[in-house]
């Protein structure tokens, strides 16, 4: 008998079934209706439904398909091996379909590590098993191990993280200090690549410090209550932020240290950058990299015209974001990068309304979130002059953008 998926949210399932319609009666999915649809009784989809029962994966299938929602839509807290089963899937059959070995898509459930000589294999597993980007990333995020390099990465730098927000002088971390040497063998890379990262984090740490700081000492020497006011909440925005990105550290090793942009994509979108709106002509149509690329947040980082190649306008807010990253991992393919778009043509970063969308997005650009969201199709975003932009848009290099942000380095 196939056991009970994991993580099965009987809520949902009720919730899907009264925003469904019977196909045999002018009225929402009743429970009788609905066990009739999936040949079984009206007492076991009552027990699915209170959480007292779960059904099999291919129960589970049917209820998905009788009451028109995705399969993985009807469970929580799901790992990737749950979303295998959900699927009705053997990890020998989830591997053909990837065309990966057994013993790499393993790996993938075991340890949450994506195989890096395989670009889109994230895109490719999303879409196997039918399930939202973020459902994805999260099922990832869940497997023991995943979590077990996350908690010990953040015991490991606490008092790290901690002098770093600490006034007065402060030494990075050095390659061969117990901590980078700690999260060498956690992360399974070299004492230097984790020191570097984590000095990158600790730099930009201190720097909202020193913003505090300041701000506090302004606070404390005005004579008006109202800008004592409006320091206070200065204060309270950047000390939120200094929690936050204290938090995050955790998964940023997790993102470049684990799973990294694969190099050869990595190496394209800067061949892409470097060449400006005019873009890269399409001699590498084929290449694993290029479709990977392509599959990204579905064609959200780069456009394919006739005869070339191009960042879209959020694919180079995006390689801004992450630029310091991978310049760590990874060496420039051809020369050295710079992170100043109006450089090679692009749009230049100036306005200062709107600030916080900009950080949402780069928040997101560098955890590996789903940005969409935070683009919102750069509604946010103006020429200079107060037009809109808007999608259809023609860049050239002579086109001057106004952003709402602060520079991004």
């Amino acid at each position: 008998m196939a056991r009970g998926v994991s993580g099965f949210n009987g809520s949902a399932l009720r919730a899907a079934r009264l925003a469904a319609s019977c196909p045999d009666h002018p009225h929402k999915l009743t429970v009788a209706c609905l066990a009739n649809q999936v040949g079984t009784s009206k007492a076991l989809i009552l027990s699915y439904e209170h959480g007292r029962s779960s059904p099999s994966p291919q129960r589970l299938a049917d209820l998905a398909w009788a009451v028109g929602v995705p399969a993985s839509t009807l469970q929580h807290g799901a790992q990737l091996s749950d979303l295998r089963v959900a699927r009705g899937l053997t990890v020998a059959e989830l591997a053909d379909q990837l065309g990966l070995a057994v013993n790499t898509y393993r790996q993938i459930e075991l340890s949450g590590i994506l195989p890096r000589r395989r670009p889109g294999a994230f895109w490719d597993l999303a879409h196997v098993l039918d399930v939202a980007y973020e459902q994805l990333d999260e099922a990832i995020r869940r497997i023991p191990a995943v979590q077990e390099r996350r908690e010990c990465a953040a015991v490991v730098l606490d008092e790290v993280l901690a002098s770093a927000l600490e006034p007065g002088p402060f030494q990075a971390l050095q390659d061969t200090s117990p901590p980078a040497n700690l999260l060498a063998g956690v992360y399974r890379v070299t004492p230097s690549a984790a020191s570097r990262v984590v000095n990158m984090l600790l730099s930009d740490l201190r720097q909202l410090a020193l913003q505090r700081a300041q701000l506090e000492a302004r606070r404390d020497f005005t004579a008006h209550s109202r800008s004592t006011q409006l320091y206070e909440r200065e204060l309270e925005t950047i000390s939120y932020r200094i929690t936050e990105d204290t938090e995050r550290v955790p998964d940023i090793l997790e993102r470049y240290l684990v799973n990294p942009m694969p190099q050869s994509c990595w190496h394209f979108l800067a061949k892409l950058y470097t060449a400006g709106p005019r873009g890269y002509p399409c001699r590498t149509r084929s290449s694993d990299a290029v479709t990977a690329l392509q599959k990204a947040f579905d064609h959200y980082l780069i456009e394919e015209g006739l005869d070339r190649f191009r960042l879209t306008p959020p694919g180079v807010l995006f390689f801004l974001d992450t630029l310091p990253y991978y310049r760590i991992l990874y060496v420039p393919p051809d020369r050295a990068i710079r992170p100043d778009p109006p450089h090679y043509g692009w749009p230049s970063f100036r306005s200062r309304a709107k600030p916080h969308l900009r950080h949402r997005l780069r928040v997101a650009n560098v955890l590996g979130q789903d940005p969409r969201p935070h683009w919102d199709d750069g509604s946010w975003m103006t020429i200079q002059g107060g037009r809109s932009w808007t999608p259809a848009e023609q860049y050239t290099p002579s086109t001057t953008m106004v952003w709402h942000d602060d520079p991004p380095f």
